[in-house]
C-alpha cells in the first residue's frame, strides 16, 4: 500500500564518465518575505496554502488514498499543528474546502512560469495537475457512499496516540482533545451514509460485512484495555503519570468508544440490509465518471478500462512464460504443479507469529545491506517490523508500510500480517518485503522527504509513480541477487501477475460489469496469492477503485525508460545514475519523469 512521505537526500557523486542529474534547484518551504512579489515567491505561498488546506481538512479523495489528507494524517506526519483536532465531515467543511481548492486553482493557472527554476516549473505542473485531480474526485462523494475496513477512521484511531508527545501537558492535552470528538466525527460520517443511502449509493455488501467485524473486535474492549490507550509508559517525563493516563482513557470511554459504536450500530442495523451486491463502480449512479476520475487521478493517463483491462492480460501472458521458466528449472512440468508443490513445502512457512516476524526482519537486514550494489551512498531512514494489530489484521493485507514522522523522532514501521501465520507463504514474503522496505517504498521514501521541496512533494506523490517504484523494486531485487532461490523467484513473478492481474480484475469489476466471484477466481488462478489474501485484495479494490492501476502501469513505464537510456546510453549506462535520476524529484508524474529522464540522457557525458 502506498504513502509517499520520505526521508534522507540522496548524494549524487561526481564523475567525468557517467551522466548525472544535478541535485533540484532549493525552493524555499519556509515564509517568505511580505514584500517579495516574485514567481516564485508566489509559488511557494500556493504550495503552502495548498499543504495547509490539505491538512486540516482532506478532500474526498482521502477515502480513496487509504486516508492520506487532514488532522489524522497531518499528525502521522509529524505536524502537530492540528494534534487537538479531528477530521471535519460535515457538509458545511466539504463546500468550504471546495471553495479553497478552486481558489487555489485559479491562482495556480494564471501564475507565469517565466522566472521559475525548473525544479519550481515542476512544482507548478504538478500544482495545478493534483488541484484537478482532487476537484475532479469530488463529485464521487465518497463519503456519502465508501465503507472502508482496511483504511476507515475506525482504523486510524487506534494509530494516532503513537505519534503523539504524551510526556508533555501538551501532548496529553490535545489527545485527549482528539478522542472528545470522536462521538462527533461519526456523527458526521452516519450522516453522509445515511444521505447516500436516499440517493441510491451505498457501498458494497462485503466491505460493510468486514468493518462490522473489524469493529466488534475493537469494541469488546472497554476502555481501559482499549488499543486507543496508550501504555503508561509513553507518558514519561509527567509528574503524575496515571492522572494523565486517566484523562486520556476518560475520553475514550466518553467519547471514542460510543463514537465507534454509533457507527458499528448504524452499520449492522441500517447500511449492511441496504448494501449492494453489485460491487462495481458503474452500479452507483455516476460512477462511470467517477472511475474515470479516479483511474486519471491514480494513473495520470488517459487510457480507457478496456485498453487497461486488455494490457494487462497481455502483461500476464509474458509473466506467465518466466514462471513458466522457473518451474522448468525446478523439475515441474507447469506453473499449477510447482505453486501446488510449493503449498506443501514445510521450509516455505513459519509455524508461529513469532518466527514469521524474526524471519521479516532478516529478510529486511539482508536488503539493506545489500544497496551499495544499486544506488549511490543510501541511508534509508531506522525502520521496525511488527505485527499489524488484531482488530484489523483479518481484513488486511499481507504486509504495508508506515513512513516515519517528519523529523525522525520515530522509525518508520513495516507492518506483517501474522494473523494465521501458518498459512502466509515466505516464497510470496520476499518480494513483498523488497516492496515495502527497500529498495521499495522506504528507501524512496526516504529519499524524498529529506529534498529541498515544498511539502506536498516530499510527502505525496502519484500512485504510478510511488507503487511503480515499489514494484520495479521487486524486479530489481533480483539483479541484486536478494531473492534466496527458486521459490522466492516465482513468488516475485507471482507478485508481479498479481499486479498485472489487478490491471484485470480492477477495471472488469468498475467498468466491465465482473461480479466478486469472478474477480476473485481469476485473482486466484493467475497469482500465487492464498484464498484469504485473494479476498482481502478484491475487497480492498472495492473501496479504492482504481488505485491498484497505479502499480503495473508506474512499473512499465519505469521498465521502458531505463531500457530506453540502456540502449541510447549503451556501455556509458550506469544503473546507479539512472537511480538517481528517477529518485531525485520525489515522486513525479510519469509524464514529468519521462521528461527528466529523457533531458538526462540528451546531456553531455560529465555535465551537471
Amino acid at each position: 500500500m502506498r504513502r509517499s512521505w520520505l526521508c534522507v537526500v540522496v548524494c549524487l557523486a561526481c564523475s567525468a564518465a557517467t551522466r548525472q542529474m544535478p541535485p533540484p534547484a532549493k525552493l524555499s518551504v519556509s515564509g517568505t518575505a511580505a514584500a517579495d512579489t516574485s514567481a516564485s515567491a508566489r509559488l511557494d505561498g500556493l504550495a503552502r496554502r495548498y499543504w495547509k488546506t490539505f491538512l486540516e481538512t482532506a478532500p474526498v479523495t482521502l477515502v480513496f488514498d487509504g486516508g492520506a489528507g487532514g488532522p489524522l494524517f497531518a499528525t502521522a506526519l509529524g505536524d502537530h499543528r492540528y494534534d487537538a483536532r479531528l477530521d471535519d465531515w460535515s457538509p458545511a467543511a466539504r463546500r468550504k474546502l471546495g471553495d479553497a481548492l478552486a481558489q487555489l486553482r485559479s491562482e495556480a493557472s494564471i501564475l507565469d512560469a517565466k522566472g521559475l527554476s525548473p525544479e519550481e516549473a515542476i512544482t507548478l505542473e504538478m500544482l495545478r495537475q493534483q488541484i484537478t485531480e482532487e476537484i475532479s474526485v469530488e463529485a464521487c462523494e465518497g463519503e456519502l457512499w465508501v465503507v472502508d475496513q482496511m483504511n476507515g477512521p475506525h482504523t486510524q484511531l487506534p494509530q494516532t496516540w503513537m505519534y503523539y508527545p504524551l510526556g508533555t501537558e501538551q501532548g496529553v492535552s490535545d489527545l485527549a482533545a482528539r478522542y472528545g470528538q470522536v462521538d462527533r466525527m461519526f456523527e458526521q460520517i452516519v450522516a453522509n451514509l445515511r444521505r447516500g443511502m436516499f440517493q441510491g449509493k451505498v457501498s458494497p455488501r462485503v466491505n460493510v460485512q468486514r468493518t462490522v467485524a473489524s469493529l466488534d473486535t475493537l469494541l469488546a474492549k472497554d476502555a481501559a484495555a482499549s488499543p486507543l490507550l496508550p501504555p503508561l509508559e509513553r507518558f514519561s517525563g509527567l509528574a503524575d503519570r496515571a492522572a494523565a493516563r486517566e484523562r486520556i482513557r476518560t475520553a475514550i470511554e466518553n467519547s471514542a468508544l460510543p463514537g465507534l459504536r454509533r457507527y458499528r450500530d448504524f452499520l449492522a442495523g441500517e447500511l449492511l440490509p441496504r448494501a449492494r451486491t453489485d460491487v462495481g463502480l458503474w452500479a452507483l449512479p455516476g460512477g462511470e465518471t467517477c472511475y474515470a476520475s479516479l483511474v486519471a487521478h491514480h494513473t495520470g493517463g488517459k487510457r480507457s478500462p478496456q485498453e487497461i483491462h486488455d494490457f494487462g492480460t497481455r502483461l500476464l501472458a509474458a509473466i506467465a512464460e518466466e514462471m513458466q521458466a522457473v518451474a522448468k528449472e525446478e523439475s515441474r512440468p507447469d506453473i499449477a504443479t510447482f505453486r501446488a508443490q510449493l503449498g506443501h513445502r514445510s521450509d516455505q512457512f513459519k509455524r508461529t507469529p513469532e518466527e514469521l516476524l524474526a524471519w521479516n526482519r532478516a529478510t529486511l537486514e539482508r536488503a539493506t545491506a545489500a544497496l551499495p550494489t544499486a544506488f549511490r551512498n543510501p541511508a534509508p531512514l531506522p525502520i521496525v517490523t511488527r505485527p499489524i494489530e488484531a482488530y484489523r489484521a483479518a481484513s488486511n493485507v499481507p504486509a504495508f508500510y508506515q513512513p516515519a514522522p517528519d523529523g525522525g523522532a520515530q522509525p518508520a514501521v513495516y507492518y506483517v500480517n501474522i494473523y494465521k501465520a501458518e498459512t502466509r507463504p515466505l516464497y510470496n514474503g520476499e518480494a513483498l518485503c523488497f516492496h515495502e522496505t527497500v529498495p521499495g517504498h522506504h528507501l524512496q521514501g526516504s529519499i524524498a522527504q529529506k529534498l529541498s521541496l515544498p511539502d506536498f512533494r516530499r510527502q505525496m506523490g502519484q500512485t504510478a509513480y510511488v507503487e511503480g517504484w515499489a514494484l520495479y523494486a521487486e524486479r530489481l531485487a533480483d539483479e541484486m541477487h536478494l531473492y534466496s532461490g527458486a521459490p522466492a523467484r516465482f513468488g516475485m513473478l507471482g507478485y508481479q501477475a498479481w499486479r498485472a492481474s489487478r490491471l484485470v480484475v480492477d477495471t472488469g469489476m468498475h467498468a466491465l460489469k465482473w461480479d466478486r466471484e469472478k474477480a476473485l477466481e481469476f485473482l486466484l488462478e493467475h497469482t500465487t496469492l492464498t484464498k484469504e489474501e485473494a479476498a482481502n485484495e478484491i475487497d480492498r479494490y472495492l473501496v479504492m477503485p482504481g488505485q491498484a492501476l497505479g502499480y503495473m502501469i508506474g512499473e512499465s513505464e519505469i521498465l521502458r525508460l531505463r531500457d530506453q537510456a540502456q540502449k541510447k546510453l549503451g556501455d556509458k549506462f550506469e544503473i546507479k545514475d539512472f537511480h538517481d535520476v528517477v529518485l531525485s524529484h520525489g515522486a513525479v508524474p510519469l509524464t514529468v519523469l519521462a521528461r527528466l529522464v529523457g533531458e538526462w540522457m540528451d546531456r553531455p557525458a560529465g555535465s551537471k
